[in-house]
């Protein structure tokens, strides 16, 4: 993954956040360790556990059994641990910089092929709501020239189409809304099927926009897939700000506001409000 890092980093020349990487560094370290250790003691244990099969000595097997399980409990406890620490970042803190850092040293440390395309689809997403949109595209490319899968494909497609929404493309959401319709027939996940349905509802997001249609908006977003998180609620309520502001409805476009402001963290989403009224 180190070639893949570099090309990451290349694309990434602005700085990370210097205490969540260290963090990150001491976590991906300490996986490494813990895996290496782990896998021996197992060995170990095995071939004792062998022994006392042969040895008619049931209890060291039943030991050896505890053991290997409470071992396999213990290091997913870890990682599990790890991951709603950055998802909290990411969704709930709105501190999106520190969860691109994060993502960023998982890659620097995974294994070759180890969950790359979603690690790079988690990049992806973190530059999209710091309002890095090229680089976001520049991940996309990443995603299709070394994941070319149909999970990869689901990836990209909803990266571009996140931008596209943003840059009002019609025409990329429609190509990423008929390729993901391909996707979604060719392969069980439930990602590409929910990033199916999000996409879908892009056009008429847009055209709610446009014609700053309040009450359609509100209905658009109601949906959301059994997500409540604070960064999806910034994201609502900038997008119904935006409609409500078209729509002359000054008191409601000053509430969305105002809670994109409290919430927003460091997304662009804020950024781009403080510098309105």
């Amino acid at each position: 993954m180190k070639e893949l890092y570099n090309e990451v980093r290349q694309i990434i020349d602005f700085e990370l956040d210097a205490a969540e990487e260290k963090y990150s560094f001491a976590y991906c370290r300490n996986l490494w360790r813990a895996s290496g250790i782990l896998t021996s003691l197992v060995v170990i244990g095995g071939i004792f556990g062998i022994y006392c099969i042969y040895a008619d000595i049931h209890w060291g097997f039943y030991i050896f059994f505890a053991f290997a399980l409470g071992s396999v409990i213990c290091f997913k406890a870890y990682r599990k641990k790890y991951m709603k620490h950055v998802a909290q970042l990411f969704n709930d803190d709105c501190c999106v910089i520190k969860a691109l850092t994060a993502y960023v040293v998982m890659l620097k440390h995974s294994r070759r092929g180890e969950n790359g395309e979603a690690l790079l689809a988690w990049i992806g997403t973190t530059l999209f709501y710091l309002g890095k949109f090229d680089e976001c595209k520049e991940i996309v490319g990443l995603i299709e020239e070394n994941f070319d899968t149909n999970i990869g494909k689901a990836y990209r497609c909803s990266l571009l189409a996140m931008v596209a929404l943003y840059e009002r493309n019609e025409e990329t959401i429609e190509l990423c809304k008929k390729e993901l319709e391909t996707a979604v027939s060719q392969m069980p996940e439930r990602y590409a099927r929910e990033a199916y349905s999000v996409i879908s509802k892009y056009p008429e997001i847009m055209e709610a926009e446009e014609n700053g249609n309040y009450d359609k908006m509100v209905l658009l977003l109601k949906t959301n897939n059994g997500q409540n998180t604070t960064l999806k609620k910034v994201s609502e309520n900038y997008r119904l700000y935006k409609v409500a502001k078209a729509a002359g409805m000054e008191m409601e476009a000053a509430e969305h506001r105002a809670y994109v402001l409290e919430k927003g963290g460091d997304t662009f989403y804020k950024k781009e409000l403080e510098n309105v009224g």
